[in-house]
């Protein structure tokens, strides 16, 4: 009886035993791929896959561990979900396992990561580990919860949400550059812990630039979008940070700096834009794009850099310089503005070059060596967009009166020169004259009264000597 118990004892364990070992089951793949409208599960098992597992269907991994390795062709593996597929992990440990470098180095080895990729499908995870691997989310609906995500110190997102309708809690996210970047979507996040990432999270937005015409009311093409971070120029990308939160969980405020940046070869259009962007934004910019609207303003001769007066002439050889204001309201800012003198109509006296920015109004010199004769319509002419195919020129054109003097204007303006001076020597010659005959008089007149004081002295000292002599006289005659 004893014998027939150990005997059934050993029966049942050996039918609970090999039924154990039926339910769970090893499996090897070199690629998984799952059909439309296919449902496939697995429960207790375990997977190896030596390639990627591409999802049209519905696949489902409860209580499993699942084993991604590098392709055979060595690039990086995908469990990716096609659009309308679906992926269930349930209490499942996804990893990868070491490979031999192949490097020369003994016992060197690498890890071969993968990524796990929604597209416009639907993702469900829960209580479950993924190590050394990454979430990458490109739309669709993607339900996270009790998730350890450890990248081992990859260089590398942990989740990056791309237009995705995300909602996690209690996930667990390690030892990447950055755990978390969303853009496009808000997502729904619950007790989120960051351990060991440079970067805990950024939340981004798509920035589109819709720029038009001033003048007709037509989008224009080709502009690009430049982004910055102070002075330096950091991408051209078409999304902006609304904030991030670094490795210490401090969240940080950004402010988005843009130049939109479009080449017409013999010019161009650079305009900033600054702002906070707190959702996907629309920049609606409009510019004005019509060369006509420039214009030379304000003309004024110099003559050896003084202004020539009305009915002034200029000498001739003298330094003519037209000088006028270049108003330039456009948002074009040209490279080579050229300005041509123009003497009675005709070019090709002189010609500057000037660097014209937009939305500017500034002056400019056109030099000339009074070479011609005569009175001359003198101007200056600048011709926009004439290197430009396909784009109608715009020639504006301001004039001047100006008369150089011929020879005989200069012997003329010698000879009254020279009178002139005579005339002046004369004067200075009478004035002088006047002077001397005036300082002369007055030495005269000085004299005389010095003689007329002398000859009074003389006589007052006569008269006393008389007056003593007679005193002297009536002294001696009282002695007697």
């Amino acid at each position: 009886m004893r014998i027939f118990g150990v005997v059934a004892a050993f029966f049942f364990f050996s039918i609970v035993f090999l039924t154990l070992n039926a339910s769970s089951e090893v499996y090897h793949f070199d690629n998984l791929t799952v059909a439309e409208e296919e449902v496939r599960t697995f429960t207790d098992d375990h997977i190896w896959l030596q390639g990627d597992i591409l999802i049209d269907g519905e696949i489902t991994f409860e209580n499993c561990s699942l084993n991604v390795n590098r392709t055979l062709d060595l690039t990086t593996s995908e469990i990716r979900i096609k659009p309308g597929g679906q992926l269930n992990i349930y209490n499942t440990t996804i990893s990868t396992m070491e490979f031999d470098s192949n490097s020369g180095v003994e016992n060197e080895s690498i890890i071969s990561p993968y990524t796990l990729v929604l597209n416009e499908s639907s993702l469900s995870i829960y209580n479950s580990n993924i190590y050394y691997g990454m979430i990458w989310l490109v739309g669709g609906d993607a339900e996270i919860t009790g998730l350890v995500l450890d990248g081992f110190n990859m260089v590398n997102y942990g989740i990056f949400s791309e237009d995705t309708n995300l909602k996690a809690s209690s996930v667990s996210i390690r030892n990447y550059t950055q755990g978390l970047r969303s853009i496009g979507a808000n997502p729904d996040l619950q007790s989120i812990f960051y351990y060991n990432c440079g970067i805990q999270m950024t939340q981004e937005w798509w920035i589109t630039f819709s720029p038009f015409d001033n003048s007709t009311g037509l989008p224009i093409s080709g502009f690009e979008v430049r982004q910055w971070e102070g002075e330096r120029m950091i991408g051209t990308w078409n999304w902006a940070k609304e904030y991030e939160i670094d490795s210490f969980g401090q969240k940080i405020e950004h402010t988005a700096k843009f130049t939109f940046y479009l080449n017409l070869y013999f010019g161009y259009i650079d305009v900033p834009w600054e702002g906070r962007i707190f959702d996907n934004t629309d920049i609606i910019q409009n510019f004005n794009l019509n060369h006509t609207h420039v214009s030379l303003d304000s003309p004024v001769i110099f003559v050896d850099d003084e202004v020539l007066g009305a009915g002034e002439k200029a000498p001739k050889w003298s330094n003519v310089n037209f000088s006028v204001i270049i108003t330039n309201p456009t948002d074009i800012n040209f490279y080579n503005f050229n300005l041509n003198l123009l003497i009675n109509g005709n070019s090709g006296y002189s010609t500057t070059v000037v660097s014209l920015d937009s939305n500017i109004s500034q002056r400019a010199n056109v030099s000339w060596k009074a070479s011609v004769e005569g009175p001359m319509s003198f101007g200056v002419q600048a011709d926009i967009f004439d290197d430009l195919p396909n784009v109608s020129n715009h020639k504006i054109t301001v004039y001047r009166f100006l008369q150089v003097e011929t020879d005989d204007d200069a012997n003329v303006k010698s000879s009254g020169s020279w009178t002139a001076l005579l005339a002046i020597f004369t004067l200075m010659s009478l004035c002088s004259y006047i002077i001397y005959t005036g300082m002369e008089e007055e030495v005269i007149t000085s004299d005389s009264e010095d003689i007329s004081t002398s000859e009074k002295s003389v006589s007052e000292d006569e008269d006393l000597r008389e007056m003593a002599i007679s005193e002297e006289i009536e002294d001696e005659k009282d002695l007697e």
